[in-house]
């Protein structure tokens, strides 16, 4: 089955790691060579096993990859991410990607600063990875300290990374959109992800002064654009996370119809 670029693959599961917060770091091999991934670009997944419950795969921003192997975030919500976490070692995937046209592109000689709220982190280490000699502050934003180990895992990766929790029990109190407020008004280009609440403050702090470049998390059906179930309200109408996504230029998002 051909998507938008990439294939749907097999894949195998073959580390997990538990990161608390109910959060696990899951990594696959496929026996293909990976087609080229992009800062922002996710898979649809889900075990083999399922053919009618649960019926639909799941997505997940990329974190880390190679030439054979796939790395994701994923905290357990639902039914089937429980079920995807609690699959063992050599467990085979559907892995169907890589998907959207909307990805992280880093414009040199400005002022970046990435900023990450929750499991949104996923995405932003990839941009890391690619873009860290441009990038000017990382900041981490989480809600307590149910997230410690995700924060020290995504600290092991990023050097300097600053972290803030809401009640003060994980690095700065506040939220990451308040952190990153105190380093300065100066920053000329923002890529955020994050619950909506995260990406309302940043847009209020920062937007018509800075360029906000968010991806936006959303449920999905297919993850190609057949079914439109991720289509969200822009000044260019409407469009797909999956397809025209999912990172967007935050201005042009009506944000208080995001849920």
């Amino acid at each position: 089955m051909h998507c938008s670029r990439g294939l749907e693959l097999e894949g195998f599961l073959i580390d997990k790691a538990f990161l608390g917060g109910g959060v696990y770091l899951l990594r696959f091999e496929t026996k293909e060579l990976l087609p080229e991934i992009l800062p922002g670009q996710f898979f649809m997944l889900g075990p083999h096993r399922w053919k009618s419950d649960p019926f639909l795969l799941r997505p997940f921003a990329v974190v880390d990859w190679s030439e054979n192997d796939v790395e994701f975030l994923v905290k357990v919500v639902g039914r089937g991410t429980k079920d995807i976490v609690s699959c063992e070692r050599g467990t085979p995937f559907r892995l169907r990607g890589p998907l959207g046209n909307g990805v992280f592109t880093a414009t040199r000689g400005r002022s970046l600063a990435l900023v990450a709220g929750g499991i949104g982190v996923a995405p932003l280490l990839c941009a890391w990875k690619f873009h860290s000699d441009v990038v000017s502050s990382f900041v981490f934003g989480v809600s307590n300290r149910d997230w410690a180990g995700v924060a020290d895992w995504a600290s092991s990766k990023v050097s300097g990374l600053t972290v803030a929790s809401d009640d003060g029990s994980l690095g700065y109190k506040g939220t990451a959109p308040d952190v990153l407020k105190k380093e300065g008004d100066f920053i000329d280009e923002i890529w955020a992800c994050g619950p909506v609440p995260m990406l309302k403050a940043v847009y209020g702090t920062f937007g018509g002064k800075s360029l906000i470049m968010a991806s936006l998390e959303s449920r999905m059906g297919c993850g190609i654009g057949g079914c439109h179930s991720c289509a969200v309200k822009t000044q260019r109408g409407m469009l797909k996370v999956c397809h025209d996504g999912p990172v967007f230029d935050l201005s042009e998002v009506f944000l208080d119809e995001l849920i």
